[in-house]
């Protein structure tokens, strides 16, 4: 099943925590793609370049679900990976495998070899919307993939927490994030705030709603850290927004060939003015009071931008 859903992907790496240490190549390095660069060793280009057909074959039969796979094998082939590339490379790594699961020659599953062990948060993003819209589901099985996801958050070699469970949040079904709500508590503050810098330049309720949510959720006992990283997120929504309206995603179909939308759209202004009544109660929480306020300043802020955007873009419609 083709990806239909479209996502507007961005972001960086996630906190030095969950990265490995990757080496910055030199104009001297061979790629692993055939750039043409020469390596001043043969024999041991040789060498990286059955290491990276080893790993790929091991990505293009992994599967997560199954007892028998080796992951800790999977999981030290991509650490030595990430040891001699740079993201573009394990870039170009993902296109490879994901053109086989479009082409149906390797099944959605490889995918999460990238969900499990890739630091990077735009590729692990990325990878979980990609295993979602590409899986072949039945009506039986439609959230079977959602549980997988959950699963990758609770297992021992999962790199980067936050980015597979922001990866969640952005596809923008409220079905799903009822789901990954429950994820929540397997984070660190060190995954929440990789979770928090989480970007794409759009404004999804459903998306804002979860951090809302979060955030009365840890009023029950809240890490600071915590509070002021979700606090951020909120703010780096407006500051992203591209569109001046928030999308209501309230459902995705993924039965069948392609994912059918249901979708709505709201004025940012509009939208507000919903949620502003939490934000306030929020505001009031011990702890909560500066974080809360810059949000409010923020979104406030970005309403005479959201108004901007909407007559641009309408002016270009007409144009």
């Amino acid at each position: 099943m083709f990806n239909q859903n479209a996502l507007a992907y961005s972001g960086a790496q996630g906190p030095d925590v969950l990265q490995f240490p990757i080496r910055e190549p030199s104009d001297t390095d061979q790629t692993r793609y055939g750039s043409g660069r020469t390596s001043p060793n043969p024999g041991e280009n040789w060498a990286e370049e059955q290491e990276l057909h080893t790993l790929y074959n091991k990505i293009s039969r992994f599967d997560f679900s199954n007892e028998s796979c080796d992951k800790g094998r999977t999981a030290s082939l991509y650490k030595s990976h990430l040891a001699l590339t740079d993201v573009a490379d394990r870039e170009e790594l993902y296109e490879r495998v994901l053109a086989d699961v479009v082409r149906g020659t390797s099944s959605s599953a490889s995918l999460l070899a990238f969900v499990i062990f890739e630091p990077h948060m735009k590729l692990v993003s990325r990878a979980v919307g990609d295993f979602l819209a590409n899986r072949n589901c039945t009506l039986d099985d439609e959230f079977e993939g959602v549980h997988q996801v959950i699963d990758v958050l609770a297992n021992e070699h999962t790199v980067n927490k936050g980015a597979v469970l922001a990866g969640l949040v952005a596809v923008g079904d409220r079905r799903i994030n009822a789901v990954a709500r429950a994820a929540r508590s397997l984070l660190t503050d060190d995954d929440i705030r990789s979770f928090s810098r989480f970007q794409i330049n759009k404004l999804r309720s459903s998306s804002v709603e979860f951090c809302l949510d979060w955030l009365i959720e840890l009023n029950q006992g809240h890490s600071k850290t915590a509070v002021s990283d979700l606090g951020c997120a909120l703010m780096l929504m407006v500051f992203h927004d591209e569109q001046g309206f928030v999308e209501d995603l309230s459902e995705i179909n993924y039965i069948g060939s392609k994912n059918i939308k249901i979708l709505q759209t709201k004025t940012f202004e509009s939208y507000f003015c919903e949620i502003l009544p939490i934000l306030k109660y929020l505001k009031k929480c011990e702890g909560f009071e500066t974080v809360i306020e810059m949000v409010i300043n923020a979104w406030v802020d970005h309403e005479a931008k959201a108004k901007e955007l909407r007559a641009a873009a309408e002016a270009e419609l007409y144009a």
